[in-house]
């Protein structure tokens, strides 16, 4: 095999990717069991909220959602995105997470699980069915993140990329639910995870856009801007005369 060959496969890394899938699986899972304990403990609060004030209990089911999402999903995305891109910050990647989040949850998800809380519905159901939506409406979340990728890899702009192949994706595998659902006699409950598959795609993207080229080229850029600046500011800073 060549060195070029060599170089194009070295952004591959098998154990990254099932970390990966594994730790956005298992906060696809967690996250609508928190939100489901947090609305159980003011459970009486979110009753009255939900019957006689519609607005407030959506904006506070939007924080409760988004907080949620920003913390646990995206502190844990960037413990791993850190194995390839050491200088990422984690405030500004959990705020790019959790400001698209929000705006998700609140202009789509949390109208419809404040009407599902109102008519007595399933709880679990409407939160996981909220973080399965804001998984397939990726495309928002992922232009705020690329935002925070743009200083430490050259290919930052890929991961908008990566949500938009994960939102069709996942799209389609929430209608191939449903079909499997009428077709096999699936359980209810079932149709919603099949969007997780999708994490697996988003997991191979996330490799490519933190390949060790695209990061190193993003780094090497940065000591010869600072560089260039410093011989100019020796060149320009005048020189003091001594009577």
């Amino acid at each position: 095999m060549s060195d070029a060959d060599s170089g194009s496969r070295s952004w591959w890394d098998w154990r990254l990717l099932c970390r990966w899938i594994v730790v956005n699986g298992v906060a696809f899972l967690v996250i609508p069991v928190v939100g489901v304990l947090l609305e159980h403990v003011a459970s009486k609060a979110t009753e009255d909220l939900v019957h006689d004030h519609r607005v407030l209990a959506v904006v506070i089911t939007a924080l409760v959602g988004a907080a949620a999402y920003g913390v646990i999903l995206g502190r844990a995305q960037w413990r791993l995105l850190r194995r390839r891109v050491p200088d990422l910050s984690r405030r500004r990647w959990m705020l790019a997470t959790l400001v698209p989040t929000f705006a998700v949850w609140l202009l789509v998800i949390a109208p419809g699980a404040v009407d599902e809380l109102a008519r007595g519905g399933d709880t679990l159901a409407a939160f996981g069915n909220g973080f399965v939506q804001a998984l397939v409406l990726g495309p928002l979340i992922g232009l705020s993140q690329a935002t925070a990728l743009r200083p430490h890899t050259s290919r930052w702009a890929w991961w908008l990329a990566a949500n938009v192949v994960t939102y069709v994706s996942g799209s389609a595998l929430y209608e191939l639910g449903h079909w499997l659902q009428d077709a096999l006699s699936l359980p209810g409950w079932a149709p919603p995870y099949f969007p997780v598959v999708a994490i697996a795609i988003h997991g191979a993207w996330m490799l490519w856009v933190t390949a060790p080229a695209a990061v190193g080229d993003a780094r090497s850029a940065v000591p010869e801007d600072e560089g260039d600046d410093a011989e100019t500011s020796l060149v320009e800073e005048p020189v003091a005369h001594v009577p």
